[in-house]
């Protein structure tokens, strides 16, 4: 049987961005004592397949149900189910194509693979994703991306003897070993005691895409301003001026238009309130008030089923498209311009190059040249050529 070809992953940076956020905010809970460290952090990928390419959009957290009766962990499928129905509400073409789990390379150890175990008896094609947490001690130095992703194929009969790296509680795997995980799926072949069912785990080429919404994303992240609320306090004109320059450009904007909004929603109330006031004759009524508030309501922006909103949308629309019918005609002229210039230019070389066989005559035809005399420059001797030009035809 030909070998199959290597499959592909193509990662968004949304989820690696998600894997992240969970592993930092894991650890947060863990040193200050408010949750003890799980033997395996893991969770869901979502996304599509097509053929051999797998490709992860989204991703969200697993939560383990304590122990089995083994003593292993177990998945709580339960609560997968809501959040995986949830999600598909708002994300209906994405659907599970397999899970993370973190660890301090991106070596399979026996804990994740006996959770992949679980898995696949529900999922039997489902991926496995490890993401390595130990960048800071340099691991993973040699890889573009601190994720290593193995494919399950479907099951074959194999000797015992290769689930020992994980039934016997081993140390991880070298890279050069054959990764096999039992598979739980009824077969109908009987087997001896020596072998049994398992799904290989192959190793798939990972890459990572982006779309326009995620590079903005990272974009802020990225360049995000590196000061806390008290440092924001304590720092001086100097400092804060660096810190700003540190900040994201994208946040910087938003931040603006933020605080423009809630400016404007404090004014209004503040009018509101003191109308209410005086039509209730709790405050006094004071003209010159009243004048202001009149006068901020008729410079209030117009609203989408008001008719001049729709005659001012309507007249930008037209200059808009006036405006493109201009550049388009202004680029036809152009190149009109061009062919003519290049035409000329190439009938003045004809012309000169002709020059000591050609009597120009008053009835040349266009650029000097009538059809009788380019005739005659080629030594025609029919009826054209004893007339100069269309001019002396009788």
């Amino acid at each position: 049987m030909a070998p199959r070809a290597q499959s592909t992953a193509v990662v968004h940076p949304l989820v690696l961005l998600n894997v992240s956020e969970h592993t930092t905010r894991t650890l947060a809970c863990v040193k200050g004592g408010k949750a003890a460290a799980p033997r395996v952090l893991c969770g869901a990928l979502l996304g599509r397949q097509q053929d051999a390419r797998f490709e992860a959009f989204l991703s969200f957290e697993l939560k383990l149900a304590g122990s089995g009766g083994d003593g292993q962990d177990e998945i709580d499928f339960e609560h997968f189910a809501i959040r995986l129905e949830q999600l598909k509400i708002i994300f209906p073409d994405d659907d599970f194509i397999g899970w993370y789990a973190v660890g301090m390379d991106t070596q399979l150890t026996a804990p994740i693979a006996r959770l992949h175990e679980r898995i696949l008896a529900r999922y039997p094609a489902a991926l496995l994703m490890v993401f390595n947490a130990a960048l800071g001690d340099g691991a993973g130095a040699g890889s573009s991306l601190p994720i290593a992703i193995y494919e399950s194929h479907a099951a074959e009969r194999v000797e015992r003897s290769k689930l020992a790296w994980y039934r016997a509680g081993a140390a991880p795997a070298g890279a050069d070993i054959e990764y096999f995980v039992e598979s739980a799926s009824d077969h109908s072949a009987a087997l001896d005691a020596e072998t049994t069912w398992a799904s290989r785990l192959a190793s798939v080429r990972v890459t990572l895409d982006s779309g326009e919404a995620e590079r903005v994303a990272v974009e802020h992240i990225a360049n995000v301003a590196r000061q806390t609320s008290e440092g924001m306090l304590h720092s001086t004109a100097g400092d804060a001026v660096g810190e700003q320059a540190d900040a994201s450009r994208m946040a910087a904007f938003l931040t603006g238009q933020r605080n423009a909004v809630e400016m404007l929603d404090r004014d209004v109330a503040i009018l509101k309130t003191y109308v209410g006031d005086v039509i209730s004759g709790s405050a006094a009524f004071d003209p010159d008030v009243l004048q202001l508030v009149q006068r901020a309501l008729s410079n209030k922006p117009v609203v989408l089923d008001d008719d001049m909103f729709d005659l001012a949308s309507a007249q930008e629309q037209t200059d808009f498209q006036l405006a493109s019918y201009l550049a388009a005609v202004t680029g036809a002229a152009s190149v009109v311009r061009s062919v003519s210039h290049t035409s000329n230019t190439a009938l003045h070389y004809a012309r000169n190059k002709h020059a000591p066989y050609v009597s120009p005559s008053p009835a040349d035809g266009l650029y000097g040249m009538g059809a009788g005399s380019m005739m005659s420059s080629f030594g025609g001797h029919g009826r054209l050529g004893r007339h100069r030009g269309f001019g002396g035809l009788r």
